[in-house]
C-alpha cells in the first residue's frame, strides 16, 4: 500500500508540474522555445502562430510549429499532434483564419506534405489544400504572402508546386489550387526570399536571383491582378 501511494505521489507531481510548464508563459516567467523562432503571424484573436526550428515549447513538445495565446502561455489545442519533421521559414494568415507555413520539411503529422501546408483555425491540416494534387514544392519555401483578395504568393527555391511547373515564384487561389502564372516568362533563376504586398495591385519580390532577358537581379515589382 506505501509503495502504491508513493508512486500515486510521483504521478501526480509529474502531471503538476507539466501544468505549470503549460500554464507558464514563453515571455518571460517558462522556458520559452529551445531552438529558433524563423516565423510568426498574431491572429485576430491576439494568438500567435510561431515557427522556426525547435521541439519544445515552455517544455511541451512542438515540431517547428505551435501557437502562443496572447499572454505567451502555450495553446495546447494547436497542431499536438501534427507538427513538421523540418524548419518553417514562413508563416501567413488567410481571413478564413487558416494558417499557411513553408520550410523545408516532408511531413505534418504522418502525412507526406513537402514543404508547404495549409492548418485550419483548430489546429488540424487541411489535406484539401492544394487541390489534391502532388504534394506541396519540389524545393524550399522561404516567403508567404497573402493577397487582399485573398490569393496566396508562395517564393522559395523550386520549380513545380502541386505539380504544376513554377520556377522560384508562385500564386494559389484562395482554396490552394494553382492559379495563372505569377511571370509569362520562365520565372526567376533562383531563390526568392521575401514577398511584401505593395499599394495599387502590386507586390515587391526579392532574394538572390536574375531573369531572363532582364538587367535586373534579386528584386522585382510585379502586379496583383
Amino acid at each position: 500500500m506505501k509503495t502504491f501511494l508513493l508512486m500515486l505521489a510521483v504521478v501526480m507531481q509529474a502531471v503538476y508540474a507539466q501544468n505549470e510548464v503549460a500554464l507558464s508563459s514563453a515571455f518571460g516567467s517558462g522556458e520559452g522555445v529551445n531552438g529558433e523562432v524563423l516565423a510568426a503571424v498574431v491572429q485576430t484573436d491576439g494568438k500567435i502562430v510561431i515557427g522556426g526550428r525547435f521541439r519544445t515549447v515552455n517544455g511541451i513538445v512542438r515540431n517547428n510549429i505551435a501557437r502562443l495565446n496572447a499572454d505567451g502561455t502555450l495553446d495546447r489545442s494547436f497542431a499536438e499532434q501534427e507538427g513538421l519533421n523540418g524548419q518553417v521559414n514562413a508563416l501567413a494568415m488567410q481571413p478564413t483564419g487558416q494558417i499557411i507555413a513553408g520550410g523545408t520539411f516532408s511531413q505534418a503529422g504522418q502525412r507526406e506534405i513537402l514543404n508547404l501546408v495549409r492548418y485550419d483555425a483548430n489546429g488540424q491540416v487541411d489535406p484539401a489544400f492544394g487541390g489534391g494534387a502532388s504534394p506541396g514544392t519540389n524545393g524550399s519555401v522561404f516567403a508567404l504572402a497573402v493577397q487582399p483578395d485573398g490569393k496566396i504568393l508562395v517564393g522559395g527555391n523550386f520549380n513545380a508546386i502541386f505539380g504544376k511547373p513554377r520556377h522560384g515564384i508562385a500564386r494559389l487561389n484562395a482554396d490552394g489550387t494553382v492559379d495563372e502564372p505569377v511571370m509569362t516568362e520562365q520565372g526567376v533563376s533562383g531563390t526568392v526570399r521575401t514577398i511584401a504586398i505593395a499599394p495599387e495591385n502590386s507586390f515587391l519580390v526579392g532574394g538572390d536571383f536574375t531573369l531572363l532577358n532582364r538587367d535586373a537581379r534579386s528584386v522585382l515589382m510585379l502586379p496583383s491582378p
